[in-house]
């Protein structure tokens, strides 16, 4: 309904149009309302109207107070309520067609009467006149001015007479409440009641509810309630979390290495110093070439820095080896480490030794090796061989079988006995097999040379880009589009091109198989979004969709039916993809977190079903959702708490969270064809069948205002997902329940820039809540425009999840 809006002040009474509003209060040339001097600092407020309500916007840096009481949020005000700023008075006179403004500003008043004068007296004629003093009085005070004292004297008595009656109500109805915390030296500042004084080392505290905020040096700062009952001697104990402290590991010898705190690495040795959390942690090093290192380190923490000195045990053992002859190579597991005789150190464990000489067999041997304990083995005895086969092939590198047991690759020399007969087989990927029969007839050498024919096929490479150059296995071939006669075995193919991505694909031609590999370039910006699935299901089975960035104008036109005043048009540009869940958290998942919530079933047992989406829970307890499936999910929380309120890390991580406000709209208005969609189910009235659970006539026995032509046949709230799906495939973000987002509630005060990534304003006592319901049927709360707010759960009000897709940009 539409209300009259008048400011009477000393300019007479001046009448303002609702289109006018927001009403401004500041400076002396652009305020409707305007303060002497200027607004230091600041940045004024503002009185708006939502849904035919006045509230007042407090801005930036400027002390603004309602009834005597500074306000740091926007609130509602009401019939009686008197704004201050800057020395003026704003009274509120509201009735049912008429919002009074009555401005006073202050008046300085000086009162000053004029002094008394005595005539001359007669002056002698021959007598000269005397010099006397002048007697000092009081000059008496008018009737008017003794009366204005009197009355000032009777109401600063009538005053402290209140003061001390309030003070003595308080003090005979308050209770002495012990409140410990260790520290002892732990700062306590109580929220909540009118006062909260100290008598004895006990708070003087009446019944109610009340807000602890802890701090002290070298502890993390804490935030409590109590809750002082008719409970005699009510006392209460905190123990402050301490700080973490630091932690620096230091070895011998100093080597590189890696350091864990309770089996999670934490940094690289040689010099690391990491912050730990305060109490008792198991820690461990690992190096390459010494034992791994444990201890148990108590942290004392409050960023204490502590040192711990390692002594460092080899994990090796120092092996002799001798031969006979001398001169025969060692190998450890195939490396070559040293010719006989020769002591080696080898690490701990079990190895596979082989000592090998020309003309000799070679000798192998399991070796089992203990740390820091040396060995000499037994004098090695090499025996002659009695025939070696040198087997040589082009190309080189090919793999060689003698009698079906492999014996390296070519160029190779294998050891036989002579007087018989083997089957020798080499073959090479791309190549064709060569199979020889050779027969060792002494103890005299016998050298097989064996050329391999190459095995090709087709490649058809083609892209759009047909200027790209194409590389094979690191090889420049040209230009993009051509056919390829390559060996029959894999090959790396790559694509490049100044400007876009660089294509990579493995292949592996078959002779008489041609093969076509089609390529469309892709720009940086496609190919992360590319690379990044598309979809990703949380532990409990939420299933969450990808979205890209993007620009879009939020808001709606001055013109548009149904337009609020807290739809200023504005630009938005989003840059990190993001996922968001394709259906709102239900009552089962959202039980998961807290087994005791209902819903709300106590009004509507419907409300309480598992797969209807939960509501009747706070902005609060919703981001509490979010940070316990981040931990079930092994991801970062996206919320922390901060000077007692719960707040977006910065810069905002891969945690799961609400959406933000620009997140929810880009995901809601997408058409699929270019454009915005102005309702969930298009751009025109009326509802198309199927467009989602709102008021409607299922639902007339339950509200009075409800769609005349549509059905959706759920009275209340439906199934998450029952509706069909966006053009992105996200259900019910308009329909079935409103939905929190993350951003605190503000009215747009500056439209003129493009906002990046906006998160909401720092401050507020409200958070944004948009999106219809099953309780809306009004052609403003049905557009994706509508914005709304609130600070407590509703019967209406859900939410859906959302996660950044990349990590936090550097």
């Amino acid at each position: 309904m539409s209300r009259k809006i008048v400011i009477v002040d000393s300019n007479g009474v001046r009448s303002i149009s609702d289109e006018n509003l927001p009403l401004n209060i500041g400076s002396q040339t652009t305020a409707q309302i305007r303060i002497p001097g200027s607004v230091t600092g600041g940045s004024g407020a503002s009185i708006d109207l939502l849904e035919g309500r006045p509230f007042l916007h407090r801005g930036v840096g400027t002390e603004v107070t309602v009834n005597g009481e500074i306000i740091t949020a926007n609130r509602w005000l009401i019939a009686g309520d008197t704004i201050a700023m800057g020395g003026v008075h704003i009274a509120c006179e509201f009735d049912d067609d008429v919002l009074r403004f009555v401005v006073t500003r202050p008046v300085l008043e000086y009162e000053t009467l004029p002094p008394e004068l005595v005539p001359p007296a007669a002056a002698a004629a021959d007598a000269p006149e005397p010099i006397t003093s002048v007697q000092m009085r009081a000059q008496p005070l008018r009737p008017a001015a003794r009366g204005r004292t009197a009355a000032r004297i009777k109401w600063v008595v009538y005053g402290a007479l209140g003061g001390l009656f309030v003070v003595a109500v308080y003090l005979f109805t308050a209770q002495a409440v012990l409140i410990e915390v260790e520290p002892a030296d732990t700062e306590i500042r109580i929220v909540g009641g009118l006062i909260a004084p100290k008598m004895g080392g006990r708070y003087l505290l009446r019944q109610g509810d009340y807000r602890i905020m802890l701090s002290a040096e070298g502890y993390h700062p804490a935030r409590e309630v109590i809750v002082v009952d008719d409970s005699p001697n009510p006392s209460f104990r905190f123990v402050m979390r301490k700080l973490p402290g630091w932690l620096v590991v230091t070895t011998d010898p100093e080597v590189e290495g890696r350091l864990f705190i309770d089996d999670a690495e934490v940094g690289v040795l040689p010099g690391v110093g990491v912050e730990v959390e305060a109490g008792a942690h198991a820690m461990r090093i690992v190096t390459q070439r010494y034992l791994e290192f444990t201890a148990g380190v108590e942290i004392e923490g409050r960023e204490v820095r502590q040192e711990l000195h390692a002594e460092l045990q080899p994990a090796w053992g120092d092996i002799a080896f001798v031969t006979d002859p001398p001169d025969a190579e060692i190998y450890v597991d195939e490396q070559v480490v040293g010719r006989t005789p020769a002591t080696v150190s080898i690490m701990a464990g079990e190895h596979a030794v082989l000592v090998r000489k020309g003309g000799y067999k070679s000798w192998t041997h399991t070796l089992s090796v203990d740390a820091g304990r040396p060995e000499q083995l037994p004098l090695i005895a090499l025996v002659e061989v009695d025939g070696l086969l040198s087997i040589v092939s082009m190309p080189t590198g090919a793999a060689v079988s003698v009698d079906g047991r492999y014996r390296g690759t070519t160029p190779a020399e294998v050891e036989l006995a002579p007087g018989r007969r083997y089957e020798v087989i080499v073959s090479k990927p791309g190549f064709g097999t060569v199979t020889r029969s050779v027969e060792m007839e002494s103890r005299r050498g016998h050298t097989v040379r064996l050329t391999l024919e190459p095995r090709l096929g087709i490649v058809r490479i083609t892209t759009d880009q047909a200027d790209a150059e194409l590389f094979v296995d690191g090889e420049s071939r040209g230009h993009a589009n051509q056919e390829l006669t390559l060996p029959a075995r894999m090959h790396r193919i790559e694509v490049r091109k100044p400007g876009f991505a660089t294509f990579t694909a493995e292949v592996n031609p078959q002779p008489g198989m041609p093969e076509e590999i089609d390529i469309r370039m892709l720009t940086p910006a496609e190919a992360v979004l590319a690379a990044i699935p598309q979809t990703l299901t949380t532990s409990d089975g939420t299933t969450l969709l990808l979205i890209g960035p993007g620009e879009l104008e939020m808001g709606a036109p001055r013109r548009e039916q149904g337009r609020r005043a807290n739809e200023a048009q504005h630009r938005v540009r989003l840059t990190r993809p993001f996922y968001i869940a394709t259906t709102e958290v239900t009552n089962s998942r959202f039980q998961a977190f807290k087994p005791k919530h209902t819903s709300g079933a106590e009004k509507y047992r419907q409300l309480a079903t598992g797969n209807h989406p939960a509501v009747m829970m706070s902005w609060e307890e919703a981001t509490g959702y979010c940070n316990w499936l981040s931990t079930q999910n092994n991801l970062p929380p996206a919320y922390v708490f901060e000077n007692g309120e719960i707040v977006l890390v910065t810069p905002v991580n891969t945690g799961y969270r609400l959406p933000t406000e620009a997140e929810w709209a880009w995901a809601g208005r997408f058409s699929g064809g270019g454009g915005q969609l102005k309702y969930p189910w298009g751009d025109q009235m009326p509802l198309t069948d199927g467009a989602g659970n709102y008021a409607d006539q299922s639902a007339r026995g339950i509200l009075t205002r409800v769609l005349s032509n549509y059905n959706d046949g759920f009275p209340i709230t439906s199934p998450a997902g029952r509706f069909r799906a966006s053009p992105l495939g996200l259900f019910d973000l308009g329909g079935n329940v409103a939905e929190w987002v993350s951003d605190r509630y503000g009215v747009y005060m500056d439209v003129r820039q493009v906002a990046v990534d906006p998160v909401g304003p720092d401050e507020g006592q409200y958070h944004v809540i948009r999106g219809a319901g099953w309780r809306h049927s009004s052609i403003s709360e049905l557009r994706y425009a509508y914005r709304d707010f609130g600070d407590r759960g509703r019967l209406d009000v859900g939410f859906r999840i959302a996660r950044y897709a990349d990590a936090v940009p550097e």
